[in-house]
């Protein structure tokens, strides 16, 4: 039977001539189509480690045990990172402009604007996710953050970014804004970017 693929799966389908020759042979074709599908929907996790940095003095998340795990579909990266802080070592780091966090593939820079530095202004660079900080000392300062991202060295970070509110007088959340991460602190985060 003569096919064609369809571009964003390739899943097979009869050309023309062959349609109304060969329409019969279709339940095939479905059972060949449901093969491709399962195969392009097996995605495999890849763990990988989202370091946490600042623009001054590294922070330290203790013993806490950074988690980042991603899959890539047909050019695109998910993923999913948990930043703990627990004691012994827990340091707030140093330095103005937001955390990033290390993503684990370059950006697509043709599609996506990418800062050159965690202390760039806010709203330039492109959104990729959102991320959580649990502030476990004093609730009012948990909260959602926007996820955009930066270069620093040639790796590209997540860099977060909040609104601003009562007793934070900054965007970014970094060292010492709104509060110093503490032992038992966390930060969660998802993304979507399109990969280089």
């Amino acid at each position: 039977m003569a096919v064609t693929f369809t571009p964003n799966i390739g899943l097979a389908k009869p050309t023309e001539s062959e349609l109304a020759e060969n329409w019969v042979n279709g339940p095939k074709l479905d059972e060949d189509n449901n093969l491709i599908i399962i195969d392009k929907m097996d995605v495999n996790l890849v763990s990988y480690t989202p370091t946490l940095i600042s623009s001054g003095t590294q922070p330290n998340n203790g013993v806490g045990v950074e988690q980042g795990e991603y899959f890539e579909v047909q050019g695109f990266i998910f993923g999913l990172v948990t930043i703990p802080f627990l004691d012994p070592g827990v340091a707030a780091g140093t330095g103005g402009g937001g955390y990033g966090i290390k993503l684990p593939t370059l950006l697509d820079t043709s599609f996506h604007t990418v800062g050159t530095a965690l202390t760039d202004v806010p709203g330039a660079a492109s959104v990729i996710g959102e991320a959580y900080m649990r502030d476990s000392s004093s609730v009012n300062f948990s909260g959602p953050a926007a996820m955009d991202v930066v270069a620093v060295a040639g790796v590209h970070y997540g860099r977060l970014i909040t609104e601003t509110y009562t007793g934070k007088t900054s965007r970014f959340w970094e060292p010492g804004l709104p509060a110093i991460v503490a032992t038992d602190d966390q930060i969660t985060a998802n993304f979507f970017y399109k990969k280089a």
